[in-house]
């Protein structure tokens, strides 16, 4: 024989304390005053004591709970706001009570399997996408070394005429200069100014593909600031002096050498000098500095231009990214001379970084730090 009133006992405690069901007890305002263990793990604190119709997601405002409950043990599809924020939908069946209501509410299992299907078609849609990214990618190394072996030999191919170029002009304006009138010699300077335009990008080129193949390496040697400044100045001085730009020189250093890659580091750096002479008015000044700090040593070149607005500093080191502002003779740039500067920094373990505000100059610096570490990887332009 069964013993019932055990059997209903145990039936009792299982749902109350352990069952994942959500058991309630609605009073006669169909307000929520009792509740089994899951639903105080599955509600929010504060549907107890308030009624049960708050706590349902009704996107259609029709919900009429009163009419639930006198439809007996039918089902109904409810989802609850939960105290995880995320809703959950419910099969519940409503008991009428004389003083209220019981609530039953399980996981509707349907809505679960369609869930889980969806999360599975999902993840073999993601692991597909995946794949494919996989795969581009493989591809976009392969075009991109090949782009970089092209624009390699292009470059180096166009290097020699363009040499050609300028060193017989700069032999016919130094040997036959007396022999031409003012428009020939023009003619002869503007051929020079351009070839020695093509010949800088020309470079820029081949350093973009040097340093994107990977094969970027500093050959650092012990050498001192004051000296490293001194090769800067004779690449720049003359541009300042066709410019009537004022150029300074500061080299607060204690004597201890760096070690550096310097022809590397003077590229950098005449770059920086060349930008802030070029943005530069006649009778302005330029200054390019070095100092020891506790981080490292600091250069910096600062100017007397017309600043860098905000919104171009962001982007500024980026290539082919030109600032706002216009040189002050209509020099040309394609914009790669401070994205090659920061990967030339970055390799040396150093950061760069301008600091401007318009109309009052812009000063460009370069932190390098003092003790030689090993030479990082390349950084790609990007």
């Amino acid at each position: 024989m069964f013993d019932a009133p055990f059997i209903a006992e145990a039936m009792q405690a299982y749902v109350l304390e352990t069952a994942p069901v959500l058991a309630l007890y609605l009073d006669a305002n169909h307000c929520v005053a009792g509740a089994n263990a899951q639903a105080r793990l599955v509600l929010r604190g504060d549907a107890f004591g308030h009624p049960l119709a708050e706590q349902i997601v009704d996107f259609t405002r029709t919900l009429d709970l009163p009419s639930l409950i006198r439809q007996g043990g039918a089902v109904h599809r409810l989802t609850l706001s939960t105290v995880s924020g995320m809703p959950e939908t419910l099969c519940f069946r409503f008991f009428p009570l004389p003083d209220g209501a019981l609530a039953l509410g399980s996981l509707d299992f349907q809505e679960q399997q369609k869930l889980r299907d969806g999360a599975l078609e999902l993840n073999r849609e993601l692991n597909n996408l995946t794949r494919q990214l996989h795969q581009a990618n493989a591809e976009l190394r392969e075009l991109n070394e090949l782009k970089n072996r092209f624009i390699g030999m292009a470059a180096h191919d166009l290097r020699k005429p363009v040499g050609v170029i300028m060193t017989y002009s700069e032999f016919l304006l130094d040997e036959a200069g007396d022999r031409l009138d003012d428009e020939q010699r023009g003619f002869l300077r503007t051929s020079l100014a351009a070839a020695a335009g093509m010949k800088r990008l020309i470079d820029n080129f081949l350093d973009v593909s040097v340093i994107e193949s990977g094969h970027l390496r500093l050959e650092r040697s012990r050498t001192a600031v004051a000296e490293i400044l001194a090769g800067v100045l004779p690449l720049v001085r003359l541009v300042a002096a066709r410019k009537k730009v004022e150029l300074f020189t500061e080299a607060g250093d204690d004597g201890h050498p760096l070690a550096v890659d310097v022809a590397k580091l003077q590229q950098v750096l005449v770059n920086l000098a060349g930008n802030a002479i070029e943005h530069s008015q006649a009778g302005q000044r330029v200054w390019l500095a070095a100092r020891r700090e506790e981080t490292g040593l600091v250069f910096s070149v600062r100017d007397e231009g017309p600043g860098i607005a905000p919104e171009d500093q962001k982007r500024l080191f980026a290539p082919f990214v030109r600032a706002g502002t216009r040189k002050t003779a209509g020099e040309r740039s394609v914009g790669l001379g401070l994205a090659i500067a920061r990967l030339v920094v970055e390799a040396h373990g150093g950061h760069i970084w301008v600091e401007s505000k318009p109309d009052h100059g812009s000063t460009f610096f370069v932190t390098l730090p003092t003790e030689e570490g090993g030479e990082r990887p390349c950084a790609t332009i990007s």
